[in-house]
């Protein structure tokens, strides 16, 4: 029988039940058409900008760069962390992260009683997925945010993985400081990458997250223990860690490295991330020791010059191909000049492609060390080269052509080797020239032409130095150096010896240096390159703006430079002993002729051929063919054997036999002397 209460009670009950259901109908709707409206940016897990943090080869800190928003930050794959830190943030964050959808309806229950409680927000239900979607929020600690946070947290799991939420809190979190993610709080509090943290400091490190500040482990170590033992604690509750290691890790000092403000003025560093870009920490090969050594032999040799002159230096290991020491300019905190990098500028390498034109003579034994070359006028279709001493010297020896670098014996090489396999041969050593090198620079590559960078002139170097083998020279340890053969190792020994001269002993107990120096033209570069049996070096000196100086002299300036660096007791070497070779010339270039061999005798080398209006007529005479044909070429142009007409000046008439070393004579047309009347 119905009574009036109960009428009313089920009224009231259909009524509640029908409210309820049209609360979660709705609740549903719109939970539906925000998910739609509202959907979840495509970059929402997508780190902050990075940045990069540069060592050296022995793990110090080169180089370290914040990101645009200035905060240290070094995004990490999750299975580059390792085990211990993805356990200990689940034990003490979120227990049940691998099972729930992103919110954990307990916990917030739980946090919701709590805080009721106690009047305000003491506890937060957030799992590991709202947090991250936290830190992308950056929202206020209300209940409207956090019920923002799980919307976005559902959504979030909707669509990546467990892992993939993990790694995004790891590099997400800030750390104490400017410190953003696990990587760059391991590197900067600890010393070390995340995967080499031990179970106490995984615990240590991430306890910080939860009050960055409170926890920050320099300034408050004792709020930074306690709460790294809480984790253990919780760790030990869950199984993840035995008593022992619990036991362990309690026990464990860890040492905090005190926060240092760097200058990030590291030419090598900025070149390490210019190549593999930011958002790394990037393992270079510079040797802290020599690089040391070298930045303060460079500041004391540039108090010798003005202060518009800058140095460049780079000294590369000859076995491994890795650069140990890298300077960019004397001063890298000068506002004006301090950021070039002065090593990997382009810059006219004046002389010091000489020793690449002997090798490949020497190589195609087509000139030996011994060899008499001609040093005399030379006219290259109108241009008429010079020594810098503005004398030459005849026929001498090649070595001492070399050694004293002379122009005219290097142009003639270069021209009888030929212009192309010139510059095939500086490429295979490892210069970068450009496309069109031939055609801009011609036969002066051989003096300087042609721009190349003073790194890449120490790699050619190196090559040199390791006895021909050439490998591209490595900056980070990851690099690895592939190798191929561009000169024999008699070769080098052979232009080891040029270069070095007489008064150098094989095996003898003093340090030796193969060195040649470059002087560009308008005095705007000295260089000076050179080896030993460990190492190579490039020295660099000039103005950033390319304006000249009288300094600028290799000799004078960059080789004392070169020869104290090499000198150095860290880094000299004795002369190893090398096996002698024997040279035999097969297509002798610029060189003296013995007696039958094919030659050109009309005109003879220093004739003068008088003009009439302004040109001369010849037939040129060879004799000494035995058999087959001769080539002939006029200042590098090919001729035909007859009658050939030459202009005005000091020209050069080569002769290429079928078989034979060539021959070449010089000679002078000059105008016809006026008549006396």
């Amino acid at each position: 029988m119905n009574t009036p209460g109960t009428s009313r009670f089920r009224r009231w009950f259909r009524r509640s039940a029908l409210l309820i259901s049209g609360t979660v109908v709705l609740s549903a709707l719109a939970f539906l058409t925000a998910w739609h409206a509202f959907p979840l940016p495509a970059d929402f897990l997508t780190p902050g900008p990075p940045g990069a943090l540069v060592l050296d080869r022995d793990g110090g800190t080169l180089l370290d760069v914040v990101g645009s928003d200035e905060q240290r930050r070094i995004p990490i794959d999750l299975e580059e962390v390792g085990d211990l830190i993805p356990l200990a943030l689940i034990a003490a964050e979120d227990r049940s992260f691998r099972q729930h959808a992103g919110i954990d309806p307990l916990a917030i229950i739980g946090a919701l009683r709590d805080n009721a409680r106690a009047g305000k927000v003491v506890r937060g239900g957030s799992t590991l997925t709202m947090q991250v979607a936290g830190l992308r929020l950056n929202h206020p600690r209300t209940y409207l945010g956090k019920a923002v946070e799980a919307f976005r947290a559902l959504q979030i799991e909707a669509r990546h993985d467990k892992d993939r939420i993990l790694q995004e809190w790891l590099n997400t979190a800030p750390f104490g400081g400017n410190l953003v993610g696990i990587e760059a709080a391991s590197r900067s509090w600890l010393g070390k990458p995340a995967r080499a943290c031990t179970l106490a400091e995984a615990a240590l490190l991430v306890g910080l997250p939860n009050a960055p500040e409170r926890f920050r482990p320099d300034r408050h170590p004792d709020a930074a223990t306690h709460r790294k033992t809480l984790i253990l604690d919780r760790m030990l509750d869950a199984g993840d860690i035995t008593a022992t290691e619990h036991a362990d890790a309690i026990a464990q000092e860890i040492r905090i490295r005190p926060r240092v403000s760097w200058d990030n003025d590291r030419h090598a560093g900025w070149l390490a991330i210019d190549r593999s870009g930011r958002g790394r920490v990037l393992e270079t090969t510079i040797d802290p020791e020599i690089q040391s050594l070298i930045e303060t032999m460079v500041t004391e040799h540039g108090r010798r010059f003005s202060r518009e002159l800058d140095i460049a230096v780079v000294l590369v290991d000859v076995e491994s191909a890795a650069i140990r020491a890298l300077i960019g300019s004397t001063d890298a905190l000068d506002p004006r000049d301090g950021r070039i990098n002065g090593t990997t500028a382009r810059r006219s390498p004046g002389s010091t492609l000489k020793p690449f034109l002997y090798a490949l003579a020497f190589e195609e034994r087509r000139l030996a060390p011994d060899s008499i070359v001609s040093d005399a006028p030379l006219d290259l279709d109108g241009w008429r080269p010079r020594n810098i001493e503005r004398d030459y010297l005849g026929s001498i020896p090649a070595d001492e052509a070399l050694r004293r670098s002379r122009n005219t014996p290097a142009l003639r090489i270069a021209r009888d080797l030929g212009l192309h396999e010139v510059i095939a041969s500086l490429r295979r050593c490892g210069l970068s020239l450009p496309p069109d090198v031939a055609d801009r620079a011609g036969l002066s590559i051989a003096v300087g032409g042609v721009e190349v960078p003073p790194i890449e002139l120490a790699e050619a170097y190196a090559t040199l130095a390791r006895g021909g083998v050439h490998r591209p020279l490595r900056l980070l340890e990851e690099e690895t150096a592939s190798s191929r053969r561009v000169f024999s190792r008699e070769t080098c020994t052979a232009l080891e010896s040029a270069l070095i001269g007489s008064e150098d002993i094989e095996g003898s107990a003093l340090p030796f240096i193969a060195a040649k120096t470059g002087t560009s033209s308008g005095l705007r570069d000295a260089l000076a390159a050179g080896w030993n049996a460990r190492h190579a070096v490039v020295v660099w000196i000039g103005r950033f703006d390319g304006g000249s100086d009288p300094a600028l002299v290799g000799r004078a300036s960059a080789l004392p430079l070169l020869e104290q660096i090499l000198n150095h007791p860290r880094l000299q070497t004795t002369r190893p002993i090398r096996p002698h070779v024997e040279w035999v010339v097969r297509d002798q270039v610029a060189a003296d002729l013995k007696p039958d061999t094919p030659r050109i005798i009309e005109p003879r080398d220093g004739d003068r051929l008088v003009a009439s209006n302004g040109e001369a007529w010849f037939t040129p005479r060879i004799e000494g063919i035995a058999e087959g044909r001769s080539t002939l070429f006029l200042d590098g142009r090919r001729v035909d054997a007859g009658r050939i007409r030459v202009g005005l000046g000091t020209h050069e008439l080569r002769m290429i036999p079928a078989t034979g070393p060539p021959h070449a004579i010089d000679f002078e047309v000059i105008p016809r002397p006026a008549t006396r009347r």
